[in-house]
């Protein structure tokens, strides 16, 4: 017995010395690749605070490091490329996962890609919404503007529908247009391929989300400062 305890635990720090010793020379992508994997795992023992929802947008931003004290209070579901009705299933795993404040993005790969048309566009946001329970908070940010001001017409009227329906139930609404384009364009310091996020635009957004966050007080006293 006490051979085979002593084997198990040499095993075990073997197993955690090489995981670590992986987890160093890892590039960056690798890095962030594992440490989301480990976040839904832990997730799946200790309730985290926030879930992020979304799609490739919500991927590329540092929500764990900056929204939240501890980084496994953060875990983020998001997936690049998901459509508004993909984002419906990430909602039911933060559900399932017992998150307290669900942070909400999505509808560009709708509107540019899949060609949408509002309508669809409110029905299947609808439904995103209609998986959030009665204790659950949620913080929505709207569709931002991308580099061709082509699409800034059908975006604003996108948002003007999510708006009113997040509002609806009493959920908080993050624009970041007005902070991060102008005349129905992305500025150029926000984006590096017309689409995504710059650095600077993410840590304009999650500071966005933190003052709602800071502005409901959910949860209450965990939202990280600065």
């Amino acid at each position: 017995m006490a051979v085979w305890l002593a084997q198990t635990i040499w095993t075990a720090i073997c197993l955690a010395s090489i995981t670590i010793s992986l987890f160093v020379v890892m590039n960056g992508a690798l890095r962030a690749a594992l440490m989301l994997a480990l976040s839904r795992k832990i997730a799946r023992i200790v309730p985290p605070n926030y879930a992020i929802v979304g799609d490739s947008l919500a991927t590329q931003c540092a929500w764990r490091r900056q929204l939240a004290r501890h980084p496994f209070a953060v875990v983020n579901l998001a997936c690049g490329g998901a459509t508004i009705k993909e984002i419906a299933g990430q909602v039911a795993q933060a559900n399932a996962l017992g998150a307290q404040c669900i942070m909400i993005n999505g509808g560009l790969n709708d509107l540019l890609f899949d060609q949408a048309p509002i309508e669809q566009i409110e029905y299947d946001f609808k439904a995103v919404l209609r998986r959030i329970g009665a204790d659950r908070r949620a913080v929505v940010t709207l569709v931002p503007h991308v580099a061709d001001p082509a699409y800034g017409a059908r975006i604003d009227q996108a948002n003007r529908s999510l708006r009113a329906l997040a509002e609806q139930r009493g959920f908080a609404v993050v624009d970041l247009n007005p902070l991060i384009a102008a005349h129905g364009a992305r500025r150029p310091e926000m984006t590096n391929d017309g689409l995504h996020f710059t650095p600077l635009a993410c840590a304009i957004w999650i500071d966005a989300v933190k003052r709602e966050l800071a502005a409901a007080n959910a949860p209450a006293g965990r939202v990280a400062e600065g």
